[in-house]
């Protein structure tokens, strides 16, 4: 385990000043969002209540404007999930067809993690501020549409093709909402270097 550690600080040691620093700014936002998250945003929902609301509520929008109907409503309740054999009770989004439960939303389906990772990346990385504001607002309107298709086509996919229902969960639609994170990082970081100090401005 000691000769894991000083390798690590012989490799962090040897890396380049702007991705050292670039490494450090990742870690601390990630520190402190975690510790906001936890100790006072998770336990009292502070986001969370509001954001899975309106994830239901903008899902089902979705799925009545796309199906020109108004059977898809969705409602804010306490649930009963089981999840590796333990069943614990939670506040979810449910969404309805004709008053039948098609899927729960909870809230680790909202986003907003997704929005602290992209957001997080563009904070650490050196570039001007206006650049950050304009694509951490862009990119989190994108981010939350495609989780919107997300929540729609599982709905989807459980009303008319269950059996596909878990293989789109757990790795289809993670793989594109990731990709898409990705593709809005890479583009961010475009006209920008690690090693340009003229870029650092912020």
């Amino acid at each position: 385990m000691k000769k894991l550690v000083n390798n690590l600080r012989l490799f962090y040691s040897q890396l380049p000043a702007q991705i050292s620093k670039f490494l450090r700014n990742a870690l601390l936002i990630f520190i402190i969002w975690k510790s906001i998250y936890l100790i006072v945003l998770l336990p009292n929902r502070i986001i969370d209540d509001s954001l899975t609301s309106m994830v239901g509520t903008q899902s089902v929008w979705l799925l009545n404007t796309i199906y020109s109907t108004n059977s898809y409503t969705s409602k804010d309740i306490i649930a009963t999930i089981s999840f590796e054999g333990v069943s614990q009770s939670n506040p979810v989004a449910n969404i309805y067809k004709n008053g039948t439960s098609l899927m729960k939303i909870a809230d680790g389906c909202n986003g907003l993690e997704l929005f602290v990772l992209y957001i997080g990346f563009i904070i650490a990385m050196p570039a001007m501020l206006k650049r950050k504001l304009a694509y951490i607002i862009l990119g989190v309107l994108i981010i939350h549409l495609v989780n919107l298709l997300r929540c729609a086509g599982l709905s989807v996919l459980i009303e008319h093709l269950q059996p596909y229902f878990d293989i789109a969960h757990h790795y289809i639609f993670k793989m594109v909402i990731y990709g898409m994170i990705f593709l809005l990082w890479i583009r961010f970081s475009n006209r920008l270097t690690l090693f340009n100090k003229a870029d650092d401005i912020v």
